[in-house]
């Protein structure tokens, strides 16, 4: 809806890590001074995360600063070439002001303690914009639609179904969010990068770049939990293989950690449909396909080979970095429903086409008060009450999911005194309680958003 916050999550390396004075960590360019070797040298020893870190945050010398969205390209070579996200930060920054914000994290971490962080940010900028919009006199209060990219998907998913977010959402869009994992992940951890994507860098900055991957519980949980281990009759997932170089305790996170998630979105969603009610939220999803990605491994004689397409089908199975199979949601039956565009991993979300699909996902015209053949609702009132006690209003209709709102009005200035929203009960009721002084009111009951339903009137009297 119009008045709904927006929240843009990041992915792996989308948000900028600052050392307690301020300095950026992992900054490359040439402008920095020095050699861009001994930069990547001194950056990759200042990100490895000290042992055993699990779902917590370091102090000391380990702690940084999430302090913006990245706006400018970095890289870590093995891992993730990212271009950034100026085009979509500014395509973002044409909404309300106030209505759009960032939640910078420490992509280090695990999952989980980031989608904990997530919920504190957004308990806190949801009540900042409710309170905005209470002072415009916005008639709807405000919900959450989520945009993520890449890993931030993960953690948004974490925080609305395991963390109990869901009735804070109204929408999520997920952006080549790696549901299942990315096999780049298994490069990454174990060094085994393609010939092709690291030419001419020395072997001892190899080693830092996977040593510092391998100390990160957010890479982890990165790889792939589909049937990625090619060479078996049915197909095998990671955790039933030894691979070199993989941590055995690390690989068991990453498979617990999706199915924590994939049971409590289940779990959930039956819920929902035992109760008769809607999805909390809407989930879309967009992906990018047609770019080499390496899709399947093999491993064999100790060796780990890598394959970018499935058996049997030639297309490219990605967008260099996320399988398509992958940036589809766990619980889709097939990528059917998925916005594919010809685009890389980080080129997706700056991409105009996929800006126009985004502004339908936080600003979509409402067709109903254009196609509704008569929309109508019942209302009962109290005609008197004694003062201090409270009126009820309570209202009636064969529509499920209305908005409807109700005001105590001065029959003589039109003022209104209070406004509430009634909110739904069961059986198509709708329920709201005021507290009127002395004096003769009206009350009106409107559905604001159906253009065709009557403002219904009634006349109360509070004896004093």
């Amino acid at each position: 809806m119009a008045n709904d916050l927006v929240v843009f999550v990041p992915g792996v390396m989308g948000s900028v890590l600052r050392d307690a004075d301020g300095k950026d960590l992992w900054n490359l360019t040439p402008a920095v001074g020095g050699s861009v070797m001994f930069r990547m040298e001194r950056y990759f020893e200042r990100l490895t995360l000290p042992p055993g870190i699990g779902n917590e945050a370091p102090d000391g010398p380990h702690a940084v600063l999430p302090a913006d969205l990245l706006r400018e390209p970095r890289i870590w070579p093995g891992l993730m070439p990212h271009v950034a996200y100026k085009k979509l930060a500014s395509h973002l920054a044409s909404l309300v002001e106030g209505r759009m914000v960032v939640f910078p994290y420490d992509w280090r971490l695990s999952n989980r303690y980031s989608a904990e962080r997530l919920k504190v940010f957004v308990e806190r900028e949801l009540a900042r914009w409710s309170e905005a919009c209470r002072a415009r006199h916005d008639p709807e209060e405000p919900r959450v639609v989520f945009i993520c990219h890449s890993m931030g998907g993960l953690v948004t998913r974490y925080y609305l179904e395991v963390l109990g977010g869901r009735e804070t959402a109204r929408s999520m869009v997920t952006m080549g969010t790696p549901y299942a994992g990315a096999v780049k992940a298994v490069q990454a951890l174990t060094g085994t990068f393609p010939g092709r994507k690291l030419r001419g860098v020395p072997a001892r900055f190899r080693t830092l770049l996977v040593e510092a991957a391998r100390s990160m519980p957010s890479v982890h949980q990165l790889l792939p939990t589909y049937q990625c281990v090619a060479g078996h009759p049915d197909g095998t997932r990671l955790e039933d293989v030894s691979v070199p170089d993989l941590d055995g305790a690390m690989v068991r996170d990453a498979f617990d950690f999706r199915r924590e998630l994939d049971t409590c979105t289940r779990r959930n969603a039956e819920a929902d449909r035992a109760a008769g009610r809607p999805a909390a939220y809407r989930l879309f999803a967009a992906g990018g396909r047609g770019e080499p990605t390496d899709v399947l491994m093999r491993v064999s004689a100790g060796e780990v080979r890598y394959a970018d397409r499935f058996p049997g089908d030639s297309r490219w199975q990605g967008d260099g970095t996320v399988a398509c199979l992958s940036a589809t949601p766990q619980d889709w039956e097939d990528g059917a429903r998925v916005d594919w565009f010809r685009l890389g991993h980080t080129a997706l979300p700056n991409d105009v086409h996929l800006h126009r699909q985004l502004m339908d996902r936080y600003d979509a015209l409402e067709h109903r008060p254009f196609q509704t053949l008569g929309v109508g609702f019942g209302v009962d009132v109290p005609e008197a009450v004694a003062e201090g006690e409270p009126v009820e209003v309570a209202a009636v209709s064969e529509e499920s999911g209305l908005f409807l709102e109700g005001r105590l009005v001065s029959p003589t200035t039109g003022e209104v005194l209070e406004r509430r929203r009634l909110l739904p009960l069961e059986d198509g009721r709708y329920r709201a309680e005021f507290a009127p002084p002395p004096g003769i009111w009206v009350v009106e009951v409107e559905a604001p958003r159906v253009t065709t339903a009557a403002v219904q009137q009634e006349t109360l009297l509070v004896l004093d």
